[in-house]
């Protein structure tokens, strides 16, 4: 049924909201909206960029203006997809809620909204701002992945409760991959895994724009998202005082101006949005598949990293180290899904002397696998990194400790 069927015979018209960063949009999306639009029976499709998402971690890297402008092209010949600017224009944080209610007020009670989701975002909605607004003031249509298993079991309560749900066409396209590509100077050509991930016309915007330094030296822009990531994440952690600076003794003895409490930041959960943000960037540029490190500081990092990757549909696997093997059950050291060969990335929240993280690094080593990438939040400049470093191992901080007894950001 068509626009024009609905308004002629007064039926309610069917219109789809599907919102998301669109960092940049890709043909993933348009199939999706494609998809909803038929086996959906929705007379209409908006596609709708977030201007401030409140989920995501780090920013994104083209502005929402940007996103905007790259969403419009994408869909400029589709007859019943088109573009709202309504999260764009709207000040402040991006929440669904509010995207519903300006759509409900533009289109009028003679349009049912139906919020169109990914299965592993409509599980979430329980956990959105305002929750039971959500349950009463829209539909829901889930696209799952082929093979998918949808539950039945959601409680009454859960906006996505009564959802309707539909198998959806077998996508392979990542916008994190495609940035990564694109800063790493590959170019839109058939062939290349990228020129048929992107309309023509959003291709030449990204060229024009410079965004996701396309063709260019490939790390001015991802060196800006980092520092802002890092920068903000800065702020909350003095925010929540797990950063504070005076005088301290630390466990070691020794004397600092500054004390970080790294399990604080990352069980806060926006630490632990930002922290893993961070670090899944890093960890699919290192081309990793697996990632964990030392317990217990790595510890929830990694359920935090976890859902991020699946979240943005990047397949990695999580995993810690113990001090040492277990004397009871299996008598594993590392837990987790790693196996031996696997390219990992290792990490730890504060790097000083070196001591936890370097016996992680040894024992994943010992177990058969390539230490592509090591990682840390604040390095304290007391002798873990150089010997990381001296080890010829890849080694990233967000944060640095300076001379001075200062914590700065590292990448600018």
């Amino acid at each position: 049924m068509g626009l024009s069927d609905a308004t002629d015979t007064g039926l309610r018209r069917r219109i789809g909201v599907f919102g998301g960063t669109f960092d940049p949009i890709h043909s993933g999306h348009l199939e999706i909206a494609r998809f909803a639009l038929e086996a959906g029976a929705l007379d209409l499709v908006l596609m709708v960029p977030a201007g401030k998402p409140w989920l995501r971690g780090e920013p994104p890297v083209a502005s929402a203006q940007q996103r905007l402008r790259m969403t419009q092209i994408a869909v400029a010949n589709e007859d019943q997809i088109q573009v709202s600017d309504v999260d764009v224009v709207r000040e402040g944080t991006t929440y669904t809620v509010d995207m519903l209610s300006d759509l409900r007020t533009k289109y009028g009670s003679d349009a049912e909204l139906v919020l169109v989701l990914g299965a592993d975002s409509a599980l979430q909605m329980n956990r959105w701002e305002q929750p039971n607004e959500l349950r009463t003031g829209c539909k829901v249509l889930v696209i799952g992945r082929p093979g998918e298993i949808w539950p039945n079991t959601l409680p009454d309560s859960h906006p996505a409760h009564d959802a309707e749900y539909l198998e959806g066409p077998m996508l392979d396209v990542s916008a994190t991959e495609l940035r990564a590509k694109l800063a790493a100077g590959a170019r839109l050509a058939a062939g290349d895994g990228i020129g048929d991930s992107v309309p023509t016309g959003v291709e030449r915007y990204i060229r024009e724009n410079g965004l996701y330094k396309l063709g260019g030296p490939g790390r001015e822009t991802d060196m800006v998202q980092t520092a802002s990531g890092a920068d903000r994440l800065l702020g909350r952690a003095k925010e929540l005082g797990a950063l504070k600076f005076g005088d301290f003794t630390l466990t070691s003895g020794q004397k600092s101006t500054y004390y970080f409490d790294g399990r604080q930041l990352s069980l806060d959960p926006e630490g632990a949005s930002i922290i893993s943000q961070l670090f899944l960037d890093k960890i699919i540029e290192a081309e990793c598949i697996a990632a964990g490190g030392p317990t217990v500081a790595s510890v929830p990092i990694v359920g935090a990293l976890m859902l991020k990757a699946w979240q943005e549909h990047a397949d990695i696997t999580g995993f810690f180290v113990r001090p040492e093997a277990k004397g009871h059950g299996m008598g594993r050291q590392i837990e987790g899904g790693v196996t031996r060969g696997m390219r990992v990335a290792v990490f730890d929240d504060t790097v000083s002397t070196g001591g936890s993280l370097l016996e992680a690094i040894d024992a994943v080593q010992a177990f058969g696998c390539d230490v592509a990438l090591v990682m840390c939040v604040l390095d304290r400049h007391q002798g873990g990194s150089d010997e990381v470093k001296r080890r010829g191992l890849p080694f990233v901080s967000f944060w640095e400790a300076t001379p001075e007894g200062d914590v700065r950001i590292t990448e600018r």
